[in-house]
């Protein structure tokens, strides 16, 4: 199947019949080649094919070709990339294989999410909900140490909105209706307010139900913006924004798998849209014992769902000086919501989050004689309150704290013009980052048979999974709290514990009372054990990133580059975990491409070829907490990985109405050094295995050397293939259709390495037919995702509690969409 792919990727390059849809340059309807587009990912305006970067660069009308109407659909544009949400409001973003798992707020995404100029601390917020009204979306792939800086080892995303127009009056809107009552409608107005001022204000509303059968996978959001730009004068403009986006419904959802036993899985026969909360996973959910409680599990506890909000100020002001451009970016932004979400197969995790991020950068770009340069500095201020559960029915985490990153840096860059067609570029940039934590973890755990807590739990069969005389379980399945103090106060008010014992910090060991035991003997009295992990740090973190490149023009179309890049993502405090600290990463990577136009401008191929080389990099995965004796979600370093492969973008323009399109990717990716650790009976691993010395309260931790693995979310060959057709009709009347397609190849989805955690390879396609104007003031169309209707793994998880779980792409979905313009 892949030297059929090769081969037949390589014909299409050589009839000129496919094109790079990562850079997705938008055709000159009156013209007959291939029209350019401009990008600003190097702090500047850069016609896309004058830029030495690899970059893929998507415009609006590409955006909405594919179906791309949030972030998580980007990878239907932008093959390196996949991004998903396993829950809650926080997104997993991976480039290249580069990314981490998680909803924790407080662990840094590694790929740098940008929303109009602002950094953002978070994957989430104006990141995930900003599609609407776009110029376009920038995919800079490889570590951005210089002019983005931390947290961008695998690169940037950066979401740039359409600008207001100085003395233009218009309006636009599209809305769309489709399958899963699914509606859109989206709308801008641009108004001169002086000769010298506009302002810009643009919506969103967008729903569907859910994809699953328990409501899950839905979609429920609202979101405004507003922008004022004046140019009070010559060399002088600031333009002011705003925005503000309410999320809410059920958000993201996943299914069950099966449960697993040893590293085999036994499936639960359900297909990808049953979801965690109707009847029959319930029902599934109660023929499973539950550790270290013994116990069945109970049904889902609470509804799962989203509410979230998100807004924001920042201003971007441009002063021209006989020195260069001055550029300031001042921003704040803000989130605040709650959240109930069961992946993977909690009963149930909930989230009350607050943070709030301030950050400026100024920067001055100019040129003198051959010296072209752009100099800046950088200072970012977050603040982050949790307050958070993960029930597992017999083990009951819960997270109270406060975090923080205060980060400042200093970087330049500068290009030397050695001639009119070799350019010489370096750059160096120095960060240093402070994080800080003051929070606690507290653990309640069920142990059967377990006191005191160095006897290690015994055999359920002493009554763990029976039932009072009232018809409570012997053991306790926790409800929700959020609070230790209120779960302390439940187990004594039903029983399960002495009320005679008081709350109070520390670890504390608390005998279940609600039954005795079948053997009579004191020792296999189960226990309620309480522990406590609290981190009250400050750690400071800095480095020094650098790059040096060079490009030449071969012609006056072609373009060669060559570049070296070190990246640096800052350490750490976390609460919960196997060590209350993490360390930096670093990255260098090399990069060797050419851009290119022939055939006057009907004929684009770029291609790239690239070799990463990581050290000490981060990942997040479930690993053990020795304190507690229970695992939970950790941000560990694991020594080496490798990145290389190549790029081969092509975009043809044949017929002036025709645009083909295409890209291949090839990655071939290894972990060097990748250690993970955890407890039994949660040590489903399918890599060489030693039990170590180091003991909890459940017992030895156990460790597995994972070294020669590839990385997640890495298909080694992704293939994408477009067409693009617009017939004249009379009556300045034209019919536009395209078909555009995508081959994955199978990919690891988690750390466990298990089996059912391998997407197989998959086709995706998507097309659409439009009537439209020929001036493009209005267009009537109809579009369908996902052709095949196939629901394909995107993040396979090995819960804590046993179970196998995972999270699906999209059905098919369909509709009809009216736009307009005035």
């Amino acid at each position: 199947m892949r030297k059929i792919l090769f081969a037949s990727t390589a014909l299409c390059a050589a009839l000129a019949a496919v094109a790079a849809q990562a850079q997705e340059a938008q055709a000159d309807r009156t013209g007959a080649g291939i029209g350019e587009i401009v990008v600003t990912a190097q702090r500047k305006e850069q016609n896309l094919q004058d830029v030495g970067v690899a970059i893929d660069a998507v415009g609006a009308d590409s955006l909405a070709a594919r179906g791309v109407v949030n972030v998580t659909d980007l990878t239907r544009a932008v093959p390196a990339i996949a991004i998903n949400n396993a829950g809650g409001q926080v997104t997993s973003i991976f480039l290249r294989g580069v990314g981490n798992i998680t909803n924790n707020a407080y662990f840094d995404a590694a790929i740098s999410p940008n929303y109009d100029g602002v950094v953002l601390g978070r994957p989430s917020g104006a990141f995930a909900t900003a599609f609407y009204d776009l110029a376009r979306v920038e995919v800079l792939k490889g570590p951005q140490g210089i002019l983005y800086g931390r947290n961008a080892t695998g690169g940037a995303v950066n979401i740039i909105p359409n600008h207001p127009a100085i003395g233009d009056r218009s309006a636009g809107f599209s809305l769309s209706y489709g399958n899963y009552d699914a509606i859109s409608a989206e709308g801008y107005l641009n108004l001169p307010v002086s000769e010298t001022s506009a302002l810009r204000v643009s919506g969103v509303r967008q729903r569907h139900d859910g994809y699953n059968r328990d409501g899950s996978a839905d979609q429920d959001r609202y979101g405004v913006r507003a922008q004022y730009l004046i140019e009070p004068a010559e060399g002088l403009s600031v333009r002011i924004a705003g925005d503000y986006t309410r999320v809410q419904g059920v958000g993201a959802g996943d299914s069950y798998l099966g449960n697993i036993s040893g590293n085999a899985l036994i499936p639960a026969g359900f297909d990808g849209s049953e979801g965690l909360n109707t009847p029959a996973a319930n029902a599934y959910r109660q023929t499973l014992l539950g550790a270290p409680g013994f116990g069945f599990l109970a049904p889902m506890n609470e509804q799962q769902s989203i509410g979230y909000r998100y807004w924001g100020v920042h201003a971007e002001a441009k002063l021209e000086t006989g020195i260069g451009e001055f550029t300031l970016i001042p921003a704040y932004r803000k989130t605040k919501g709650a959240s109930a979400f069961y992946g993977p197969g909690f009963n149930t995790a909930q989230f009350s989050e607050e943070y709030g991020q301030f950050s400026t950068e100024l920067r001055l770009a100019g040129r003198t004689g051959m010296i072209e340069y752009v100099l800046g500095g950088f200072y970012f201020d977050e603040d982050i309150r949790g307050n958070n559960n993960f029930n597992q029915e017999f083990v009951l985490p819960l997270q109270d704290y406060r975090s923080g990153t205060r980060s400042w840096a200093a970087f330049g860059q500068l290009t030397a013009h050695v001639s009119d067609r070799f350019r010489l570029i370096g750059g160096l940039r120095y960060t240093e980052d402070e994080k800080r934590m003051d929070g606690v973890q507290t653990t309640f755990v069920a142990l059967c048979g377990g006191s005191p807590p160095d006897t290690p739990p015994r055999s359920f069969a002493i009554g763990c999974a029976g039932f009072r005389p009232d018809g409570m379980p012997n053991l306790p399945h926790f409800p929700n709290f959020l609070q230790p103090g209120d779960a302390h106060a439940w187990l004594a008010a039903s029983g399960y514990i002495p009320a005679n014992i008081p709350y109070a910090a520390g670890t504390q060991v608390y005998p279940v009372i609600s039954y005795d035991p079948a053997t009579g003997d004191p020792n296999d009295r189960s226990i309620i054990l309480k522990t406590e992990a609290p981190v009250n740090d400050t750690r400071s973190f800095s480095r020094v990133t650098w790059k040096a490149a060079a490009e030449f023009e071969a012609g006056p179309k072609n373009l060669l580059y060559a570049s070296v890049e070190t990246g640096y993502r800052a350490g750490g405090l976390q609460i919960g975990g196997g060590s209350a600290t993490y360390e930096p990463e670093f990255i260098t990577a090399y990069t060797l491409g050419s851009k290119n136009r022939f055939l006057d401008n009907r004929l684009q191929i770029n291609l790239e070829a690239f070799y990463w080389k990581y050290r000490d990099q981060q990942i997040t995965y479930f690993s053990y907490s020795a304190i507690s004796g229970t695992v939970s979600n950790t941000n560990e370093n694991v020594g080496r990985s490798t990145i290389k492969g190549f790029d081969v973008d092509i975009i043809a323009k044949p017929f002036a109405g025709t645009i083909l399109s295409g890209k291949v990717q090839y990655l071939d990716t290894l972990y060097k050094g990748l250690t993970l650790r955890t407890l039994a009976p949660r040590d489903n691993y399918n890599c060489p295995r030693t039990v170590t010395n180091i003991m909890t309260p459940s017992g030895p931790v156990i460790e597995f050397d994972c070294s020669g693995r590839p990385l997640l979310q890495a298909p080694q060959w992704t293939v994408n293939l477009g067409v693009e057709q617009v017939v004249p009709l009379p009556g300045e009347v034209e019919l536009a259709g395209s078909v555009n397609t995508s081959w994955r190849d199978s990919f690891w989805t988690n750390f466990n390495y298990l089996d059912f955690m391998r997407t197989p390879a998959y086709w995706t396609t998507s097309a659409t037919l439009t009537l439209r104007a020929s001036d493009g003031k209005w267009a009537v169309g109809a579009f369908v995702s996902n052709i095949e209707g196939d629901r394909h793994i995107v993040q396979a998880s090995a819960s804590p509690i046993g179970f196998a779980t995972g999270s699906f792409t999209p059905p098919r979905t369909y509709g009809l969409r009216l736009s307009a313009g005035f």
